[in-house]
């Protein structure tokens, strides 16, 4: 079944990052049809630096999209997103200081061959290079991040009780986020949540899909998650924990897609593979 990958990185200030990042998708062993959007939230690059990432994004026919103001992560996918036509795209999301393994690609891809699948999460390393400190402290609260989430929790749809568990690589397909409001990726004064922001979409992903067939988690490491001195737990640890908090506590849970919607759309992207795949077929 042919797929189609759209990488949506978000960064800020990641420009010492970036050539690793972007070089680690053109790495990917398999062939896969492949387009990648770099979001840049703010970072106020000089015009030689925007060039620079501009060049390593147009060696992996990729585009660069820049943020005037800051968005934060949420911000910026609820920008970055919509411009992806396809609806049937495989959505994976990026930090831009982190980077793919080689055969990341071709695992995502055999947990979609599997039609039911609509997202996929885990599962990642930590590299702590050049910095050498492991940062333990990132780990005490982390002790179910990646890790499936428990049949009951599912019977019972008490995914943000249970906690955040939806570690990188994440995926989904690009049509599920329509279902989204974009007024729940914001505080109550009306801004973008500053961090934990990805549980801002993960929870409501899993209460829409209500049923662990939709949700694929990857067991074996694909992606590599970088510990520096620019992660956000190490100067807006309160944003993160308030942020969750409020993300899991103090908003109204998502209802269950109704099952013919969900089925609709399940089937729509195995014939849309299909027919992708039918037309690569007959132009080689």
């Amino acid at each position: 079944m042919e797929l189609e990958f759209f990488f949506v990185i978000t960064a800020r200030k990641s420009l010492f990052y970036a050539k690793k990042c972007l070089e680690s998708i053109e790495a990917q062993l398999g062939s896969f049809s492949i387009q990648v959007l770099y979001v840049d939230d703010d970072s106020n690059y000089s015009r030689s630096q925007i060039t620079e990432l501009s060049l390593w994004l147009k060696k992996i026919n990729g585009s660069l999209l820049l943020l005037s103001d800051r968005h934060y992560q949420i911000g910026a996918l609820s920008k970055a997103i919509p411009l992806i036509s396809n609806p049937y795209a495989v959505v994976c999301l990026m930090d831009g200081d982190d980077y793919l393994l080689h055969h990341a690609l071709q695992t995502v891809s055999s947990l979609y061959q599997n039609q039911d699948t609509v997202m996929s999460y885990g599962n990642a390393l930590v590299d702590f290079r050049p910095y050498q400190h492991p940062q333990s402290h990132y780990f005490s609260d982390k002790t179910s991040v990646n890790t499936p989430y428990p049949s009951q929790v599912w019977e019972s749809g008490t995914f943000r009780e249970d906690g955040f568990r939806c570690f990188h690589l994440k995926t989904f397909r690009r049509w599920l986020w329509d279902y989204l409001n974009v007024q729940d990726f914001c505080r109550d004064d009306g801004t973008f949540f500053r961090a934990s922001g990805d549980s801002a979409f993960i929870f409501p992903f899993l209460e829409l899909l209500n049923h662990p067939k939709h949700v694929a988690f990857n067991e074996d490491p694909i992606y590599v998650y970088r510990l520096h001195a620019g992660n956000v737990h190490n100067h807006d640890k309160k944003s993160q924990s308030d942020d969750l908090n409020t993300l899991r506590f103090h908003r109204e849970k998502y209802l269950p897609l109704d099952p013919a919607i969900l089925a609709y759309h399940i089937e729509q992207a195995s014939s849309y593979a299909m027919q992708e795949e039918s037309h690569l077929i007959a132009t080689r």
